[in-house]
């Protein structure tokens, strides 16, 4: 019986999970000539991609992060030569004001991306004021801009890299549910779906929020955990103009605005620790009212807007700062691209060259484990 007809098919690896990470892993491995198939339950980019904001900065409290954030800042402002979509760059500038203690490290970071050719200028407290005071109050020690950097449309991004790596090879499967691990004693060997299994060298698991639950129900240890999310959709009583993305570590918030709809997305942290990412609920107004609290602080025409509803979404958190992307084990068979606390947008280039970098780094190297002949599947809950 042929494969077609058996339902069974083989791929070098397969990416389970084709939000925005998983589409960038798809498209990065086709792109190398690797036979990739990636698998979702749901339409891809359905899950926690849908609630992404799309922001693209360069900032972060670590020189690692900063340079994977820059990568992704390169990429995108070029993502049609990448992957012959066009899709538009909306360039508003992010503009990061830190807590005292970190204004040190910030001027000096922003005076490293500065000096790898990308626009980030340090601003001291009187040229905050000078530039943003008709939207910006309270105590500020300075602030990082980045003008050139923004934010594009998550869904599609995702469906870009999609059909990329589509036209390269790639093989997309949606509503198919994966079931479990294919495995040859230790190593795994790809997985099971509903329509049959699909046999390959790496399983990559980029599936965001489902992951915790999905490790777990494999019997395979790890640390991370669901994390609430909610950002909500303020509109000004007067539009604003030259409202940038944002993030602010005095008050906890994080946002970017809406010009479609003359509003501005205000997110502020739940603390909020989740049992089921399929549950996806309505913001909740009492988080609104912490969102309005704490932005009150901060964003001057908060205290004359209105309310235009909200986003929350499960998000995948680890501990620390860095994401998930690489194995669990010594086992290189199966790889994880995943944990990013809320911001992989930004990093998916980066989190996709990692990955296929480590994929072909494994195929590069002789194995030393022994192979016993017998497949076995740990079911999954999902």
């Amino acid at each position: 019986m042929s494969e077609a007809a058996s339902g069974t098919s083989t791929a070098d690896v397969v990416v389970v999970g084709a939000g925005i990470i998983g589409a960038a892993v798809f498209h990065e491995l086709a792109d190398r000539g690797l036979r990739v198939t990636a698998v979702d339950t749901r339409r891809a980019g359905s899950g926690t991609t849908a609630w992404c904001g799309g922001v693209v900065r360069c900032y972060h409290d670590t020189p690692s992060l900063t340079d994977r954030a820059v990568a992704g800042w390169r990429y995108f402002h070029d993502f049609v030569r990448h992957t012959g979509v066009d899709v538009p760059f909306h360039t508003c500038g992010f503009l990061y004001v830190p807590r005292a203690d970190r204004v040190e490290y910030a001027r000096a970071e922003t005076s490293r991306i500065a000096a790898a050719e990308v626009p980030a200028e340090w601003l001291p407290p009187a040229e905050v004021t000078r530039r943003f005071g008709h939207l910006l109050r309270g105590e500020c020690h300075g602030a990082v801009w980045e003008p050139r950097s923004g934010y594009l449309d998550a869904d599609r991004v995702t469906r870009g890299y999609l059909r990329a790596g589509q036209r390269k090879g790639g093989r997309l499967m949606e509503g198919v549910e994966v079931r479990g691990l294919l495995r040859s004693g230790e190593r795994v060997t790809g997985v099971r779906t509903g329509p049959g299994a699909v046999h390959a060298g790496t399983v990559v698991l980029a599936t965001g929020a489902w992951t915790p639950a999905l490790l777990s129900s494999w019997g395979i240890p790890h640390d991370m955990w669901i994390q609430a999310i909610q950002v909500d959709l303020r509109f000004p009583s007067t539009p604003l103009t030259g409202h940038p993305a944002y993030m602010d570590d005095l008050y906890d918030l994080n946002g970017r605005p809406d010009p479609d709809s003359a509003g501005v997305y205000v997110g502020h942290p739940t603390g909020l620790r989740l049992q089921d990412a399929d549950r996806h609920e309505p913001a909740d107004p009492a988080h609104s009212q912490s969102i309005r609290k704490a932005a009150g602080q901060r964003l001057r025409w908060m205290d004359d807007s209105h309310a235009g509803g909200g986003l929350r979404a499960p998000e995948c958190h680890a501990p620390g700062t860095a994401a998930r992307v690489g194995p669990l084990s010594r086992d290189s068979s199966l790889l994880l691209a995943t944990g990013f606390n809320g911001g992989g947008f930004k990093m998916a280039p980066w989190a996709a060259a990692e990955v296929a970098d480590l994929v072909t780094e494994a195929a590069a190297a002789p194995s030393t484990s022994s192979v016993p002949s017998r497949d076995t599947e740990r079911r999954s809950a999902r």
